[in-house]
């Protein structure tokens, strides 16, 4: 008997992104309340979470079999991605170009072009299954993703091409690779590192001298210190939704993109913040539960990709936060406001749902 894959959809993994995405709404509207210019900032995000939701359906609808065979077409395609903002991209600060604006809405096409890398890279890491990836395999993932991150690096863009490394690591690593290879990785990366730096934008280098030195630049130094403020200044219960004086006054600045963590612990306290935290703790379980009980290593890699994307982005904007990383531009998945990076992962979330409707009987 013919049954539907829309049987195995996870709705749960479904309800904790909305419940993310509604916690996001509300501290972006606390975040943004006496400033006229962002009134209107929870609003719009509020729209793009309801095109996420409906993209993340249209995606999860498509079989990813069928990218499967689109390796080369999407990996050309994420590099024309990432050349085209190179040469056409924008953005109000500098010779920065990260953002490609169309009707007034900015996208950063990096994290789109990435969800392409993503889907490519599983394709070619699978291709020897059972068996792990073979050197040709490696050398060739290795330069696929080497491009990609450099073009991102150049826009330029430290956090993001570190994103794209990110992944990439925690996919070959997933894909079986001998340990050998991955100490040949590191001892490649320690060789590559003083080329990066003597590459590195000044702000870039500035921003780890900030984080070595906080007295190096005390107005950088600045923001964050008020970070730490808010955080410690929430306590166990926080100081009430809307009602943060370092938020609401505005001593924090980007505090509905970057730092809304700390407003999250200002205005929630640290049983709010912790609520938050066990979301996210059940919706990467979820995610590894579905790679887990994927029917094929392709869908296997896609899902541990789009969890590694979730979860660095995660963890680097919760350190940047607490002032254990230098700061870093990467948002917390679903909260920060962004409308094209809630998109995109929701796309994300939509890949993996469609490997979730055609995998195994999962069991919980």
């Amino acid at each position: 008997m013919h049954t539907s894959p829309w049987q195995n959809f996870d709705w749960g993994l479904l309800l904790i992104a909305i419940l993310l995405s509604v916690v996001g709404l509300a501290m972006i509207f606390s975040a943004t309340q006496g400033s006229e210019d962002l009134a209107d900032t929870w609003r719009k995000q509020s729209i793009y979470a309801a095109v996420g939701v409906v993209v993340m359906f249209l995606v999860a609808f498509i079989n990813y079999r069928y990218l499967e065979s689109l390796q080369w077409p999407l990996y050309f395609l994420t590099i024309g991605i990432l050349v085209f903002t190179l040469l056409f991209g924008s953005s109000e600060i500098g010779n920065v170009r990260r953002f490609i604006y169309i009707g007034g809405i900015s996208i950063q096409l990096a994290f789109p072009a990435l969800i392409l890398l993503i889907i490519s890279q599983a394709s070619l890491l699978a291709r020897n299954t059972p068996g792990p990836p073979g050197p040709l395999e490696m050398v060739v993932s290795a330069g696929m993703t080497g491009l990609a991150a450099i073009l991102v690096f150049k826009q330029p863009n430290l956090s993001t091409a570190t994103l794209y490394i990110a992944i990439w690591g925690v996919m070959i690593f997933a894909s079986g690779i001998p340990f050998s290879y991955m100490q040949g990785m590191g001892i490649l990366g320690l060789i590559t590192a003083p080329i990066l730096w003597a590459n590195m934008d000044p702000y870039m280098r500035d921003r780890i001298f900030t984080f070595l030195d906080p007295t190096n630049d005390p107005l950088a130094q600045y923001n964050i210190d008020q970070a730490l403020i808010s955080i410690g200044s929430g306590g166990l219960l926080g100081k009430g939704f809307a009602t943060g004086t370092q938020s609401q006054l505005h001593f924090l600045r980007v505090r509905h993109t970057d730092f809304i963590f700390s407003v999250i612990c200002e205005e929630l306290g640290f049983i709010g913040a912790a609520l938050i935290l066990l979301l996210f703790g059940l919706l990467l379980w979820r995610l590894l539960r579905i790679a887990a009980n994927a029917a094929d290593a392709t869908g296997q890699l896609i899902v541990i990709g789009v969890t590694t994307y979730i979860f660095y982005q995660l963890l680097i904007n919760l350190g940047m936060n607490l002032n254990v990383i230098p700061v870093a531009g990467l948002p917390m998945p679903f909260v920060s406001s962004g409308g094209s990076a809630l998109v995109i992962t929701f796309v994300g979330l939509g890949l993996v749902e469609s490997v979730a409707m055609r995998h195994k009987r999962m069991e919980y």
